[in-house]
């Protein structure tokens, strides 16, 4: 494979995109030309790997005004003529819509098709219609890839055959950096605001301790999403008088220097694919606590009790609990997090990026 073309609908500081730009960084250090088809330029956006190549395929503002139908065909035209202009050894799609755009794109092109899911298809294609489309599709596709198995196992079983599980790969910041000398009292998450990453529930767990802990400060780190939930949460945090004790901290691109001395990271989401959060925090040494969310991701990350602490989705009281366990336990917290480390080896850049190239070079062979 001398050259790829992924397809996504933007940049945006998303966990699929993040994963797109540190696999285009390591594809670039192997020598493989690497372009980026999206469809918008969202407000805040990861940067261009330097090396690769951007590719608009989005519509125009009288174009967007056009009937779904007649926007989904303009897309696809697009996409199809990017991808006949570029001619890749293969298109690499991430997300549900992107993943159809491109396996309808290269009809007739002959230039095959790796589609990626990000997050749990339970919630993704749990309609209908849209459990039918992922499954007529993807079987036209050289093959997919997956967070987790669960994932994988939710279409049919000749999509699954022919598809494979790989984890994100870590950003080297991430990697081999010192333990701090003191940890901060303060619990943490970081995670765009919205209905998946259930950020209430945390709030709602700190709550519970907050009087028990009057130093301890919870810190929110995250973008706005388009839906409301920042705004209910913001609400929340200010009826409950509760604005000393929960910051909202905006987004970062600095975490690995300002969340290492945390006493706690917390993932409190009702659905993940493989939560990049959780990853970045565990190879931090930080000790954690997630929601055994499907599909999969934490549970995979985490042996409850050994490297961190799964409790069940939306039980701010169980999500109380072990936050607690960790702050009154703090030997046992730092052993947890040094277990927690070990996911650094599994997810290295160099190491997810050639598992992909072997995958892909297998599946379109």
């Amino acid at each position: 494979m001398n050259k790829l073309l992924f397809h996504i609908n933007s940049l945006g500081k998303g966990g699929a995109e993040r994963v797109i730009v540190n696999l285009t960084t390591e594809f670039l250090k192997l020598g493989i030309d690497v372009a980026i088809a999206t469809e918008w330029t969202a407000a805040d956006e990861y940067p261009m790997p330097e090396g690769a190549r951007r590719i608009d395929v989005g519509l125009s503002q009288e174009e967007e005004s056009l009937s779904r139908f007649k926007k989904l065909t303009l897309r696809t035209k697009k996409l199809k003529e990017a991808i006949l202009a570029e001619k890749p050894d293969v298109v690499v799609s991430f997300t549900r819509n992107s993943n159809y755009r491109a396996t309808m794109a290269v009809k007739g092109t002959k230039i095959p098709v790796v589609f990626s899911v990000r997050s749990d298809p339970a919630t993704d294609y749990g309609s209908k219609a849209h459990k039918f489309l992922g499954n007529h599709l993807y079987k036209k596709t050289a093959g997919g890839v997956f967070q987790t198995q669960q994932a994988l196992e939710y279409f049919d079983k000749k999509i699954g055959d022919k598809s494979t599980v790989i984890l994100n790969p870590l950003n080297t910041k991430f990697l081999n950096l010192s333990k701090p000398a003191k940890r901060r009292k303060v619990i943490t998450t970081a995670g765009r605001f919205n209905v998946a990453k259930d950020q209430i529930t945390l709030v709602k767990a700190f709550e519970r301790i907050m009087d028990k802990y009057p130093d301890y400060k919870l810190e929110l780190f995250g973008d706005r999403s388009e839906d409301n939930t920042f705004d209910i949460l913001s609400d929340y945090v200010r009826k409950q008088g509760l604005q000393d004790r929960v910051l909202f901290m905006g987004n970062s691109n600095e975490l690995e220097k300002i969340m290492i001395d945390a006493a706690v990271f917390v993932l409190s989401s009702k659905y993940e694919g493989m939560p990049n959060a959780l990853m970045e925090a565990m190879a931090m040494g930080l000790p954690v606590v997630s929601t055994n969310c499907p599909c999969g991701g934490p549970d995979y990350l985490i042996n409850d009790g050994e490297n961190g602490f799964l409790v069940p989705v939306g039980d701010d009281e169980k999500m109380a609990e072990k936050i607690s366990y960790l702050i009154d336990h703090p030997e046992e917290a730092e052993a947890m997090g040094d277990k927690a480390k070990a996911i650094a080896d599994q997810a290295k850049p160099e190491v997810i990026a050639k598992t992909w190239i072997d995958f892909i070079e297998k599946a379109i062979r």
